[in-house]
């Protein structure tokens, strides 16, 4: 197949777009790549990319094309920017690339409206679109914008039920996603299917045995408004209190985003700086570091939309680390993390029965090898790469034949 992919993040922005695009080259099909300037998630374009600097390259086979985008900064101003600036230089990109790709695959993130210049090529070119849904809109927006009477709400629901109409298929990360679009947008369940994300797969051959007798929970990735680190925070701090001894366990938290300096803060009221500690924005490279310290890994969503019932991408990494997972989270998550027992997962906002989990957990250490068997055995029977791949390759061959 030949086959144009469109979406705005790409190497060297660490998502899973780059392996899926990289793996479907090396099953022998042609894939070309629209995406923008790598920003995520520091909001600064590199200077090796400034100017007009890597905008047509080969990388490990694919071909990637990028457009001008603004970076995205700080404040939902300039990320509403950022979103436009890639939307109206890509469209302008792709009006001027080839016609004969056999069918366009837009790998939707956050946000839409990436999708709509490959929803554009479909209805011009009349190729099949594929889109692959990583990210529910405009359920997302409820982060910044309440009440769906909002008429920004209302006018990004039609934007986003004109994308999600215009694929002739659909595969959703998340098995929510699939009656979401159903009944919010109206789309034939026959067009709908449900394909889990993907982890690295080198971490199942790492050892990331801790070497020390304190019992420390890590949580990876955005401190974001959706991860409810606040609650987190009281948890521990009321763990904490139940065993009686600051000593004997501890938070980490890596990674960055708009909670960030807020969480430091709630940190520091309740007083418990010294049981907590902040690493920020990490590399991918250095993941395996923050493996070998954890005993469990936490994962956590509100629950005041359809956002808080999806399955956080970083979970799949916990499992194939062979780690226990703490959830406080609802949907689908919740019901893996039980299905697969590899560890103790309360509802979204239940402080209390958070709290008690990380008790639990730190008081049966001999269930903690058990926890990660069995992360390991789910993982490998779901959540490789291979088994996504097919999936999505299947998918594509679908729509070319269909249409």
């Amino acid at each position: 197949m030949k086959i144009l992919v469109v979406c705005q993040y790409y190497y060297p922005e660490s998502f899973k777009v780059t392996d899926v695009c990289e793996a479907l080259v090396k099953n022998g099909h042609n894939v070309t790549v629209l995406t923008g300037l790598p920003n995520y998630p520091t909001g600064i374009v590199p200077d090796e990319y400034k100017g007009n600097k890597k905008r047509d390259e080969i990388i490990n086979g694919v071909h990637v094309i990028r457009c001008y985008e603004r970076g995205r900064k700080k404040g939902a101003i300039n990320l509403a920017i950022n979103y436009a600036s890639f939307y109206f230089f890509a469209m302008r990109l792709i009006k001027k690339m080839d016609k004969d790709f056999d069918i366009v695959f837009s790998y939707q993130l956050s946000p839409v409206f990436m999708a709509l210049p490959a929803r554009w090529y479909k209805r011009k070119r009349h190729v099949p679109m594929f889109l692959y849904c990583s990210d529910l809109w405009p359920e997302s927006l409820k982060v910044y914008v309440k009440g769906e009477s909002n008429p920004i709400f209302k006018w990004v629901k039609s934007v986003s039920r004109k994308v999600y109409q215009s694929a002739d298929r659909i595969a959703t990360q998340s098995d929510i996603f699939v009656d979401y679009l159903k009944d919010v947008h109206g789309i034939d369940e026959k067009k709908l299917s449900h394909i889990p994300n993907f982890a690295d797969e080198e971490y199942l051959s790492m050892d990331f045995t801790p070497d020390d007798n304190t019992v420390d929970i890590v949580f990876m990735g955005n401190v974001g408004v959706a991860q409810n680190l606040e609650d987190v925070v009281r948890s521990f701090k009321s763990a904490i209190e139940q065993i009686g001894d600051k000593n004997l366990i501890k938070l980490h938290i890596v990674g960055g985003g708009v909670r960030l300096d807020d969480i430091k803060k709630l940190v520091k009221e309740l007083g418990i700086e010294d049981s907590v500690k902040f690493y920020g924005q990490r590399p991918q490279e250095e993941m395996p570091d923050f493996y070998k310290i954890a005993d469990a890994c936490i994962v956590s969503l509100k629950a005041d939309n359809m956002i808080g019932l999806t399955f956080p991408a970083k979970v799949q990494g916990y499992m194939a680390a062979k780690k226990p997972v703490l959830g406080m989270i609802d949907g689908s998550c919740k019901k893996v993390i039980n299905e697969a027992s590899c560890g103790i997962c309360v509802s979204a906002g239940d402080i209390k029965g958070f709290s008690d989990a990380i008790v639990k957990f730190s008081m049966e250490k001999d269930k903690w090898a058990e926890y990660g068997i069995n992360s390991k055995n789910y993982f490998l029977k779901h959540f490789r790469k291979d088994i996504h791949v097919k999936a999505i390759e299947e998918e594509l061959k679908r729509c070319i034949k269909d249409v």
